[in-house]
């Protein structure tokens, strides 16, 4: 009787220890972390897309307005910035543009005072939903904390 409760108290032990090395969580070690995405073409592309979609959606260029890439910051490269944030789980992306002239009179206006520029998210791979122009000064206050840290955005005092 002995021996059959000792191996009783020893199978169940072992199964409770089991259990609790099994329950821990196996994304603990592997955690994502924020990280900047690097941009290529096809980023470009859609997100280039977004923009004019938006813009023509909200009547603020007509349909035989152009863009090309602008720079985001002084000397940089003509191209996004995108980074993950691990918090919502989303891609963020942050680009400017230049209106080829000539251009529509709506245009000329609606890309004054940072409307060149688009803030981007999506969820996964999923589409990519621009979800305004930031304005002028680009302010971190405008993406998620992580993403703005990512990207080296400040909160100025015009941007309160």
């Amino acid at each position: 009787m002995r021996k059959f409760l000792f191996t009783f108290v020893a199978l169940a032990v072992a199964s409770v220890t089991v259990s609790a090395v099994a329950g821990k969580p196996a994304s603990s070690a592997s955690t994502a972390k924020s990280h900047i995405i690097q941009p290529n073409a096809a980023y470009r592309s859609v997100l280039e897309s977004t923009f004019l979609t938006y813009k023509l959606h909200h009547k603020e260029m007509a349909r035989t307005d152009k863009v090309t890439w602008g720079q985001l910051k002084d000397h940089g490269p003509r191209q996004p910035l995108i980074a993950y944030d691990a918090f919502d789980h989303r891609d963020w992306a942050l680009a400017a543009f230049n209106l080829v002239l000539p251009s529509s009179y709506q245009a000329g206006v609606s890309f004054q005072d940072g409307g060149s520029m688009g803030i981007f998210y999506r969820i996964g791979s999923g589409k990519w939903i621009m979800t305004g122009s930031p304005g002028f000064p680009l302010c971190a206050k405008d993406v998620p904390a992580p993403v703005g840290h990512l990207w080296g955005l400040k909160n100025y005092p015009a941007c309160a």
